[in-house]
């Protein structure tokens, strides 16, 4: 019986193991920024820059909001730069949608703070190799805006292309 059990074991370690070393996903960047006290300024640019090498692959682009339980609205604007390595520059007003009509988070919650992770371009091919930067500016009426720890920016590699 131990003999069967530990094989049954060892089996599921195995499948467990090649599901995940299989994944054709993997983070290509992530990084969060940090407000003091909670509180994004309008002043107060997200910034994060990108070296992307790979120009094959194709990628999923997300933003990552942590914010507080008190948080008063229930979505959040936000006004991105992006700026290309040719030094082109593009600005587009992204809405994040954050509870539902009932008020209800949509993010997974620890405590009083909400996570959650919203895409913005799927399946993106960056055509062009070297540093992409990307700013965010929070684009709401209250100023600051209260009850924002941490605003993220992640690029997932969902494929690889052959």
């Amino acid at each position: 019986m131990i003999a069967s059990k530990n094989t049954y074991l060892a089996l599921a370690g195995l499948t467990l193991f090649f599901i995940l070393s299989c994944s054709k996903t993997s983070t290509v960047y992530s990084k969060y920024y940090y407000f003091e006290k909670q509180e994004w300024s309008s002043k107060d640019t997200a910034k994060f820059r990108v070296d992307i090498i790979d120009t094959t692959s194709i990628c999923d682009v997300n933003i990552k909001i942590r914010h507080g339980e008190l948080y008063s609205f229930s979505n959040l604007y936000v006004f991105l730069t992006t700026i290309y390595p040719d030094k082109s520059q593009k600005t587009d007003t992204i809405e994040c949608i954050l509870a539902n009509s009932k008020g209800e988070w949509y993010g997974s919650g620890l405590g009083d703070l909400y996570d959650i992770t919203l895409p913005i371009k799927k399946n993106v091919r960056f055509s062009k190799s070297g540093v992409y930067q990307f700013y965010f500016v929070q684009a709401m009426r209250q100023d600051p805006l209260l009850n924002i720890s941490e605003f993220g920016f992640e690029i997932i590699r969902v494929s690889k292309n052959k």
